[in-house]
């Protein structure tokens, strides 16, 4: 069987290496084969991007974790109605229930700006990062602060 130029590519690079198996973590020494001795993983050489914590990702975060803030309080009321017996108070369900959605219709969006978003002077893109790693803790506010207002 004909060996492609990047099997032989790796072969060559294989053939110099000592080091841990990227998924088994079996330490390989000049491995002969482009296959773990160990688990049969494949070796493959490749040039990757390092990965990169944008502005774009910090406030992806922020929506995600936001989302993640609305739906533990939702399951703590529907929680509390169900081992207490208390009624479900829905001017407190609601509002959660109507900032999921829009955290869900925000998430959507910004997938989709995720390049304008990487387009914008470091200044913008600092900005829209710190709004990002605060819009959790901004959200958890809101409600609770709304949710004291209407005891």
């Amino acid at each position: 069987m004909k060996q492609t130029e990047l099997e032989v590519t790796t072969l060559v690079f294989l053939g110099q290496y000592d080091g841990p198996c990227p998924h088994c973590a079996f330490h390989l020494k000049k491995p002969q084969s482009i296959h773990c001795s160990e688990c049969g993983g494949g070796l493959v050489l490749s040039l990757e991007k390092p990965f990169r914590c944008t502005s774009w990702l910090l406030f992806a975060f922020g929506l995600i974790a936001s989302l993640g803030v609305c739906i533990d309080q939702v399951g703590l009321f529907f929680a509390a109605k169900l081992y207490q017996g208390a009624p479900l108070v829905w001017k407190w369900v609601l509002p959660e229930l109507i900032f999921i959605f829009v955290l869900f219709v925000g998430l959507f969006f910004w997938w989709k700006l995720r390049h304008w978003s990487q387009s914008r002077g470091v200044v913008w893109r600092r900005v829209i990062g710190f709004i990002g790693v605060l819009m959790p803790i901004i959200w958890f506010n809101v409600l609770f602060w709304l949710f004291i207002f209407t005891l």
